[in-house]
């Protein structure tokens, strides 16, 4: 009879780390071994360098970015010129922001297997690594003016000049989708680069990636100096 209590006992024992740790953020570690913890719905500063300036909403003012701090729903990520930064959050995303650019984090919001992200692009340039999510309900897209980009398991690079209402895409690979005033574009064809005007598709002949751009695009997240491109290349110079 004595075994039926000692057995309940038991069984709780091994059930407690996964009631209490359900709910606990993740934990983070950075290459100098540093731990750091951010929850579900926050993206982390995995790699950064310069000046990046925070304004969230529950703040009166904007503070600065700091390796290991976390970023949310509601926050205006500036970033200055010559710097740069690379998020990440728990789905396996990596989100670049370069020298020059302003973002909005509109919507970020990740539970279980959905996973909500909004980014407004107001200026300068975004470089993605996008993990694909099989849930209906879940998105990840860029607002740029009035052109939606929705991202699905892939890698690309959005740059966009508000004042211009200009913007510039280079897919590399995955499902990209881009929403404008006249039509709702799949980009199928890997490594091209594509433009829009005022919302509206520039009607161009494709062109293919630089091969400078897919090799700065990769030396970009490993946090290596990217080469010097020439005069004609505004898109890593983080002209936008």
């Amino acid at each position: 009879m004595r075994l039926q209590p000692i057995l309940g006992l038991t069984l709780l024992s091994l059930a407690l780390p996964f009631l209490y740790g359900a709910g606990e953020p993740a934990v983070s570690v950075d290459k100098n071994n540093n731990r750091g913890e951010y929850n579900l719905n926050e993206a982390i500063v995995d790699k950064m360098d310069g000046t990046i300036m925070v304004q969230r909403a529950s703040s009166p003012k904007p503070f600065a970015l700091e390796t290991g701090s976390t970023v949310e729903k509601g926050d205006v990520l500036t970033v200055y010129e010559k710097s740069w930064v690379i998020l990440k959050d728990h789905k396996g995303d990596r989100i670049g922001l370069d020298s020059g650019t302003s973002v909005t984090f509109d919507e970020f919001y990740i539970q279980g297997p959905d996973r909500q992200a909004r980014l407004v692009l107001q200026k300068g340039v975004l470089l993605l690594k996008v993990s694909g999510c099989g849930s209906r309900q879940s998105f990840f897209e860029v607002n740029s003016g009035a052109v939606v980009t929705s991202i699905n398991d892939s890698q690309c690079t959005l740059g966009y000049d508000g004042k211009k209402d200009a913007l510039r895409i280079q897919y590399f690979w995955g499902k990209l989708t881009v929403i404008d005033k006249d039509n709702e574009q799949k980009i199928k064809d890997e490594y091209t680069e594509h433009n829009w005007e005022g919302a509206k598709m520039v009607k161009e002949e494709e062109a293919p990636v630089d091969e400078l751009d897919r090799v700065n695009f990769n030396r970009f997240f490993n946090a290596d100096p990217r080469l010097e491109a020439p005069d004609n290349n505004l898109l890593l110079r983080g002209n936008y």
